[in-house]
């Protein structure tokens, strides 16, 4: 499996689980209530985040460079995104946790969009077919903790 095609497979799951939060923001009674709901996605995106950039993104870092390209705009939003989330713990009120998830959410939407539409075209561009699936190889490796299930 190429590389791209892990992450952009996550994206999707982010893409339901957005939606999933954005429809219970309202009846969500606390900001203990958000932080519960918030917490697998916390989790994840922040994942997600790290294999992108201990991957792909260093894989690119030839080609792109580090400073005032994609690669570091990539990277300042992976910041932003996970010092949202980790704002809206020390929040005064829900109404704050509640507009700090949604400006998370829009933030890892337009980011995702641009990887999808640039970034991921990019590495197709300079990472050969043989370089995009050994790194979805080592993706996969990195993730089978998580996928793999020991069943009878």
């Amino acid at each position: 499996m190429l590389i791209t095609d892990a992450l952009l497979g996550e994206h999707g799951i982010f893409y339901l689980l957005f939606q999933d939060i954005e429809q219970a923001l309202p009846a969500l009674d606390s900001v203990s209530a958000l932080q519960n709901r918030l917490a697998p996605l916390t989790f994840s995106l922040e994942a997600h985040a790290a294999l992108e950039d201990q991957l792909l993104f260093a894989a690119l870092e030839p080609h792109l460079g580090t400073q005032g390209g994609p690669l570091m705009v990539m990277r300042m939003e992976h910041d932003q995104i996970v010092e949202l989330l980790a704002r809206i713990p020390s929040v005064p009120d829900l109404a704050q946790g509640r507009a700090l998830a949604a400006q998370m959410i829009q933030i890892a939407r337009g980011h995702f969009r641009k990887e999808e539409q640039a970034l991921f075209r990019m590495a197709r561009q300079f990472l050969s077919e043989d370089e995009l699936s050994a790194l979805g190889a080592q993706w996969e490796q990195r993730r089978k903790p998580l996928i793999s299930l020991d069943l009878p």
